[in-house]
C-alpha cells in the first residue's frame, strides 16, 4: 500500500457537516483495504481566491495507506459531493509519512526585493 496525502476544503455553509463528510470519505478509503492513520482539522480559512463564489472555506487534511483504486474512488466521491469546493492529493515519500503537516513561519519567506545574501543592491 502507498502512502498519500489527500486536502479538501468544504463549503463555509456546510461546516455542520464537516464530521460526517470525513467518515464518509474515510469509509471509502477502508471499503477498498485502505487505512487513514492521520487526519487534521485545519478549520474555517480565507481562500487565496474565491472558488464557486466562496471566499472561505473548511480544510481537511487525511494522510492513509492506499491502492490507487482507492484514491480514484475517493476523488470520484469527492467529486460528486457538491459540499466539497476543491480538494488535492499527493503521493508521500515514507520519509513524509510520519511528519505532520507544518505552517511556514514568516521569517522563513523573504520579502520580495529583499537581498538576503548580502548587502549589495542591485544596480
Amino acid at each position: 500500500m502507498t502512502p498519500y496525502e489527500t486536502v479538501f476544503v468544504v463549503h463555509p455553509e456546510q461546516s455542520g457537516k464537516v464530521k460526517e463528510l470525513a467518515d464518509r470519505f474515510k469509509k471509502v478509503i477502508e471499503g477498498l483495504d485502505g487505512s487513514v492513520f492521520h487526519t487534521e482539522e485545519w478549520g474555517l480559512r480565507d481562500l487565496s481566491y474565491r472558488i464557486k463564489k466562496q471566499s472561505k472555506g473548511y480544510y481537511i487534511l487525511f494522510r492513509y495507506r492506499s491502492s490507487a483504486r482507492a484514491v480514484e474512488e475517493l476523488e470520484r466521491n469527492m467529486k460528486l459531493t457538491d459540499a466539497v469546493l476543491r480538494y488535492l492529493t499527493v503521493r508521500l515519500e515514507e520519509a513524509e509519512e510520519k511528519q505532520p503537516a507544518q505552517k511556514s513561519s514568516s521569517q522563513e519567506v523573504g520579502k520580495v526585493g529583499e537581498n538576503p545574501g548580502g548587502s549589495e543592491s542591485p544596480s
